[in-house]
């Protein structure tokens, strides 16, 4: 967590202006509520790619008997490769997402649903399912993967060398609860594809009654769980502006801000960001992921 969120803010802006070539206005261009402003210019030299990070998009639900053994590869990965993985539990509305008459709280999230939606038009049609970087590896019908497939693919996008580089900051407030995202996307090479950006929220020990083969643990604690997208559910586009050309060197910084709710515990929270292609695939070039 940080705070001073003037003197904060203020240090980003003078980092950027004591390395650019141009700098384009700060605006808010993509009618999102929580987007405070976009700024944009061509840094020099190109900034060298660093190393791969791997987004897994888990789709889960307390009364699927099998979604505690989705939970536990996904973190035995993480485990695995230390600081390389951005995970989130997404728990669609679906009768596999229902809570218990004595849950402790309901998991079902319409932002879940939606990227369900978004994202499995094809692949299996049963829980857990993940996209790994929203890729479609050879002998997948589709985005979405049962977990026999993700160790193997989170392997191979590890080895792959990012498009994009990200910096991730935030501010936060604990008077009103406040979040301020600070992200820089530094582009390491020329991009054709249209980009977006997607930032999300997600909270680790939540408790709440989860069926786990054939018994429910009444107090199962459930990890990566999405609260919230600051962005557009399928993202916000990076080139905001038609003069934003996304070519190496290019650097985007978005700032987005929301409150959080009541109910969420900020000490166990965590902001992911991700940059994706949003016209001909989804595929996620780059995540990072830092504590609240």
């Amino acid at each position: 967590m940080k705070y001073f969120l003037l003197s904060a803010v203020t240090i980003v802006y003078i980092s950027l202006l004591s390395s650019c070539k141009e700098v384009g206005p700060d605006i808010n261009l993509h009618g999102n509520a929580n987007s405070v402003s976009d700024t944009s210019y061509i840094e020099s030299p190109v900034a060298t790619p660093a190393a791969k990070n791997v987004l897994i998009e888990e789709f889960t639900g307390v009364q699927c008997p099998n979604c505690p053994s989705g939970h536990v590869l996904e973190a035995g990965i993480e485990a695995q490769y230390p600081g390389r993985i951005s995970g989130a539990a997404l728990h669609p509305t679906n009768s596999l997402g229902s809570p218990f008459p004595f849950s402790l709280q309901n998991l079902e999230d319409p932002l879940s649903t939606s990227l369900y939606s978004y994202l499995g038009v094809q692949g299996p049609d049963a829980e857990p399912c993940a996209a790994i970087d929203r890729q479609i590896f050879s002998g997948q019908p589709g985005i979405l993967m049962l977990r026999d497939y993700w160790t193997a693919s989170v392997a191979t996008e590890l080895a792959l060398t990012p498009q994009v580089n990200l910096v991730l900051t935030d501010i936060y407030n604990p008077a009103n609860r406040q979040v301020t995202v600070v992200l820089q996307v530094h582009y390491t090479q020329d991009v054709s594809q249209p980009n977006n950006i997607t930032i999300t929220l997600t909270e680790d020990s939540v408790i709440t009654a989860q069926l786990n083969g054939a018994n429910i643990d009444t107090f199962y604690v459930h990890n990566n769980v999405l609260r919230t997208i600051l962005t557009g559910t399928d993202g916000d586009n990076v080139a905001y502006n038609p003069n934003v050309t996304l070519v190496a060197g290019r650097v985007v910084q978005l700032v987005y801000q929301t409150t959080l709710n009541t109910l969420w515990n900020p000490g166990n929270m965590h902001i992911t960001a991700f940059v994706h292609e949003h016209a001909l695939s989804q595929v996620v070039y780059q995540a990072a992921k830092i504590k609240l």
